[in-house]
């Protein structure tokens, strides 16, 4: 199972399936040039660096709040086995979005969370994480200190911050996110825009 982190709140999962999550490439100075082909991709909510995705000719799983060509609305609470992945859809806390959500990805024996933009009170106990994807940027977001106490929530294996320094509000430095969480006992990982790692 590899693991991509393609800036922002964008990630690809690939085994023997790609799955994108959040795509933002258009406009996005800090994404990496992406060739990938996705099987599937999932759109946490409609804002625009976290759905472009009508440029794939692929399912994409998302909330009724976004249109698609190819497109399965889901509520928060939802589930969907698509090929070897089990998606369900969480609950996200972002009021600048009309249904915000995060995704619960069970794939090749591995929980992922990709927490979606959200606030701490959206963030809920979920068994058995392996990796979550948790924002860090704050302003629209969790900031750092949010994050490491979403963390004591979800108690996750292994954590990776995301949605930072996109943008000049959500400056922030992951370093500061990684040494504060692991200080608290959480093993995290920085990865750079572009950075792939083997799950």
């Amino acid at each position: 199972m590899k693991l991509t982190y393609l800036s922002h709140a964008c990630f690809e999962l690939k085994n023997r399936k790609t799955i994108l999550i959040d795509p933002y490439f258009s406009g996005n100075k800090s994404a990496p040039k992406y060739e990938g082909k996705p099987d599937l991709v999932l759109v946490t909510h409609e804002h625009y660096d976290h759905s472009d995705a009508s440029k794939f000719d692929t399912l994409v799983i998302a909330p009724s709040t976004c249109k698609f060509n190819r497109m399965i609305s889901m509520k928060t609470g939802d589930s969907i086995n698509i090929g070897d992945a089990d998606i369900q859809m969480v609950k996200a806390s972002h009021h600048q979005s009309e249904y915000a959500t995060g995704y619960i990805i069970t794939y090749d024996g591995k929980r992922f969370y990709h927490a979606g933009d959200t606030y701490l009170d959206g963030v809920m106990s979920y068994n058995g994480i392996d990796v979550m994807m948790v924002p860090i940027g704050g302003y629209y977001t969790m900031n750092i200190d949010e994050a490491v106490e979403a963390l004591k929530i979800v108690k996750p294996k292994l954590a990776i911050p995301m949605h930072y320094n996109t943008f000049p509000e959500i400056k922030a430095d992951p370093k500061e996110f990684q040494s504060k969480a692991e200080r608290e006992g959480f093993k995290t990982q920085v990865l750079e825009f572009g950075q792939e790692i083997t799950l």
